[in-house]
């Protein structure tokens, strides 16, 4: 499992309103390149988002559906862009001193998933690390949080 943190000042009220807008998402998380549509109910458990992500050339057109939400503290999402990927993302927020810690967890959820978790657990931290950045970026520009 691919797990990163980010500080940030902001309250955890604050944080989780930016996790529970997904228009933002192409704005910071890598790979995601185009939000299509919201279902109208979101974010309820079983609502999705519809995106669009990948790198270059190669995008797929796929969902990403709430799997439980406990706001401000908690959101799973089952991320989806087939046929290469599936998984299971939970965003943790907690108070942290005048701000909030916000936890990002990423696991592999398909089949066999667990023979691949070694390969695929590295670059999905990279990749975390990063969105994370440009979330922290995003939700208070010129404060130099940073991700690990």
């Amino acid at each position: 499992m691919a797990i990163n943190h980010v500080r940030s000042s902001l309250t955890p009220d604050q944080v989780f309103a930016h996790l529970t807008n997904p228009w933002e998402y192409p704005k910071w998380l890598l790979g995601a390149s185009k939000m299509r549509d919201v279902d109208d109910s979101w974010p309820a458990v079983g609502s999705n988002f519809h995106h669009r992500v990948g790198i270059g050339p190669i995008k797929v057109n796929d969902r990403s559906q709430v799997l439980e939400i406990d706001p401000p503290r908690k959101l799973v999402l089952l991320v989806k862009a087939r046929p290469l990927f599936q998984g299971k993302v939970t965003f943790t927020v907690e108070p942290d001193g005048d701000g909030s810690l916000l936890t990002l967890e990423e696991e592999p959820a398909f089949p066999g998933a667990s023979l691949v978790r070694p390969l695929v657990d590295p670059p999905t931290h990279a990749r975390n690390e990063k969105s994370l950045e440009n979330l922290a970026d995003l939700m208070h520009p010129g404060d130099g949080e940073t991700a690990s």
